[in-house]
C-alpha cells in the first residue's frame, strides 16, 4: 500500500474507530516517515480515547525522531501535540492534576510557541501552533492569553475556524463570569460564530470529524452574523491600541472606544471590616497604579516603535549594524516596565490575601513554598493552594504564568531574560547583521530590533492579562466571601477618581 493511501486510511480510522487505528498503527514499521505516521496516529487516536499508554508510545517515537533529525517546527508542533495529549489523558482529580501534568504542559507550551514564531514554518503550522498553545493555556484558565493567541492564529490563517471557535469560547466564559460589556461581547460572539460556520473545511482539515462535531455543537445557541468592517476615525495611537488589542478592559476583544476612558477595568467593591473606619482599602490604590503603569508602558512601546522620541545625543558607531538612541532605550524600558507590572500584581495579590511578606514578592516566587535542596517541582503555599482549591481559577492562572516565567523550559522565560539584561546589563538592538547574542564580557546582550519589538508587544499583552486575572481573582473571592459570611455584610463602593477631582465632563 502506498504511503499516502495508508496515511489517509489510518486518519479516517481515527475518526471512525480510534481503537482500531491504534491497533493498526502499532503494526507499522519502516522509514522515518512511517514512524512519523505511527506516532501521529497513536497520539491522535490515543488522545480521543484518553489512552495514556498509546499517547506515551507516540511521544516516545517523536522524541526518537527529534534525536535523529534536524530540529524543525513541524517536529516541535507534533511533539507538543503529544505532550498536550499526555496531560489530557491523565485522570483529572482536582487541583493535583496541574502538579502531575506540569512537566508535560510546560514543555508543550514551549514547543508550540517555538513553532508558532518560526519564520521558516508554514502559515498553517504557525496558525495551528498558536491555536493549540491557546487551547493549552485555556486548560489552566489563562483565557485572556488564549484569546490573544487565537487572534494571532487567525492572522496567520484567516480561515482557521478552530481558532475562531476558541476565541468564541473565551468570550462566552467572560460573559458567564460577568466580565466585559455584555452587548459588545455578544455581538463579537455572533461574528465569530459566523466565521466558524464559514470555515468548516479548515476545521475538518485541522481537527477531523470529531473536531467539526464538537465545535459546531458548541455554537448552536448563537445566531451567526457576518462582520462588517467599520472605518473608525482615530489617531495613530488609538489605532495601534485597537489593532493590537491592548485596551485594559474586561471587554477583552478588539473594539472601538466610545469614551475617552478606554481602560476601564476596575474593582467595583470589596467587603470591608467594621474596624476599618470607613477608609478605602489599599487594593483600590494598587489597581489604580497597575492601570496607570500599564498605560504608560503601552505609550512608551508605541512611541519607541514609531521613533517619536526626539534625539539629542550623538553616538559612536560600533560597526555591527547596532541601533543606538533614545527610542531603542525606550523600547527596552517599555518591555521592562511591563514585567515590573507582573511583580506588582504579585505584591497586590499577597497583600489582598493577607499573606506575610507581600512587600518583597515577585511574580516568579510569590505563590510557592520555599524550594528544598534537590526538589524539582514547586508546591503552592498553603493559603494560595486553599484559595485555588476553593475555585479561584484566576489565581490558578497567575501561578501558571509564574511557572512559564521562572522555569528555563517555560515559553515566557525569554521575557525574564531580556528584562534582566536591560535592568542589570546592557541591551543592544540591531536592525540587521546580528551575529552574536552576548558580548565579549557577557555584559552586553544583542537582539534583533524587530524581534525585540515583537517580544515587547507580547510582554505588554501578558501584563494586560495579568491585571485582568488579578481583578477577576478579587471578584471571584469577594463573591464567595459574601456568601460565606453570616449576618449583615455591606460592600464598600468607591467613587470615580475623575468625578471627585472634577475631571468628568
Amino acid at each position: 500500500m502506498e504511503f499516502a493511501e495508508q496515511a489517509e486510511k489510518l486518519n479516517r480510522l481515527v475518526d471512525e474507530n480510534p481503537q482500531e487505528a491504534i491497533r493498526q498503527a502499532l503494526e507499522l514499521s519502516g522509514s522515518i516517515n512511517i514512524d512519523m505516521l505511527k506516532a501521529v496516529i497513536l497520539v491522535d487516536a490515543g488522545g480521543l480515547l484518553k489512552d495514556f499508554d498509546s499517547v506515551f508510545k507516540g511521544v516516545e517515537i517523536f522524541r526518537f525522531i527529534v534525536g535523529k533529525c534536524k530540529e524543525n517546527s513541524e517536529l516541535s508542533y507534533n511533539l507538543a501535540n503529544g505532550l498536550h495529549a499526555l496531560a489530557l489523558s491523565t485522570r483529572y482529580e482536582g487541583y493535583s492534576w496541574y502538579g502531575i501534568t506540569e512537566k508535560y504542559r510546560l514543555e508543550a507550551r514551549q514547543l508550540f510557541y517555538k513553532a508558532a514564531i518560526d519564520s521558516e514554518a508554514s502559515h498553517d503550522t504557525r496558525s495551528q501552533s498558536f491555536t493549540n498553545l491557546g487551547n493549552l493555556l485555556w486548560s489552566s484558565y489563562r483565557w485572556v492569553e488564549a484569546y490573544d493567541l487565537y487572534s494571532q492564529a487567525l492572522e496567520e490563517n484567516p480561515k482557521n475556524g478552530v481558532a475562531s471557535s476558541g476565541a468564541l469560547k473565551m468570550l462566552r466564559y467572560a460573559l458567564n463570569q460577568g466580565l466585559g460589556e455584555p452587548e459588545l461581547v455578544k455581538s463579537e460572539m455572533e461574528h465569530l460564530a459566523d466565521h466558524v460556520s464559514q470555515n468548516i473545511e479548515t476545521i475538518h482539515s485541522y481537527s477531523g470529524e470529531h473536531g467539526v462535531n464538537g465545535i459546531t455543537g458548541e455554537i448552536t445557541d448563537i445566531r451567526p452574523i457576518k462582520k462588517t468592517e467599520k472605518v473608525a476615525h482615530v489617531d495613530n495611537y488609538e489605532g495601534f491600541v485597537v489593532k493590537n488589542n491592548l485596551t485594559l478592559s474586561p471587554t477583552i476583544h478588539s473594539h472601538a472606544h466610545g469614551s475617552q476612558y478606554w481602560d476601564n477595568i476596575n474593582i467595583a467593591s470589596v467587603i470591608s471590616t467594621t474596624g476599618s473606619g470607613g477608609s478605602v482599602p489599599e487594593i483600590f490604590a494598587m489597581v489604580n497604579v497597575l492601570k496607570s503603569e500599564y498605560i504608560l508602558a503601552r505609550q512608551l512601546l508605541f512611541d519607541a516603535s514609531h521613533e517619536r522620541f526626539k534625539e539629542t545625543g550623538n553616538y559612536n558607531d560600533t560597526l555591527d549594524y547596532a541601533c543606538y538612541g533614545v527610542n531603542q532605550s525606550a523600547l527596552a524600558l517599555a518591555q521592562r516596565s511591563a514585567l515590573d507590572i507582573l511583580d506588582k500584581i504579585a505584591v497586590a495579590s499577597l497583600s489582598y490575601l493577607g499573606i506575610d511578606g507581600a512587600k518583597g514578592a515577585s511574580m516568579k516566587t510569590a505563590w510557592f513554598k520555599k524550594v528544598k535542596k534537590g526538589q524539582k517541582t514547586r508546591e503552592l503555599a498553603p493559603v494560595i493552594e486553599e484559595e485555588v482549591e476553593k475555585g479561584n481559577t484566576a489565581l490558578l492562572a497567575m501561578t501558571e504564568i509564574s511557572r512559564d516565567l521562572s522555569n528555563e523550559q517555560g515559553f515566557l522565560a525569554i521575557k525574564q531574560s531580556s528584562r534582566n539584561s536591560s535592568t542589570h546589563r546592557f541591551t543592544v538592538l540591531h536592525d540587521m547583521g546580528l551575529r552574536h547574542e552576548s558580548g565579549e564580557s557577557d555584559c552586553v546582550e544583542h537582539y534583533r530590533f524587530q524581534e525585540f519589538a515583537r517580544e515587547s508587544l507580547q510582554t505588554l499583552k501578558l501584563a494586560r492579562a495579568g491585571v485582568v486575572y488579578f481583578v477577576q481573582m478579587v471578584l471571584i473571592r469577594e463573591r464567595r466571601l459574601s456568601g460565606e459570611r453570616d449576618g449583615v455584610s455591606l460592600p464598600l463602593f468607591v467613587p470615580s477618581h475623575e468625578y471627585i477631582r472634577g475631571l468628568e465632563g
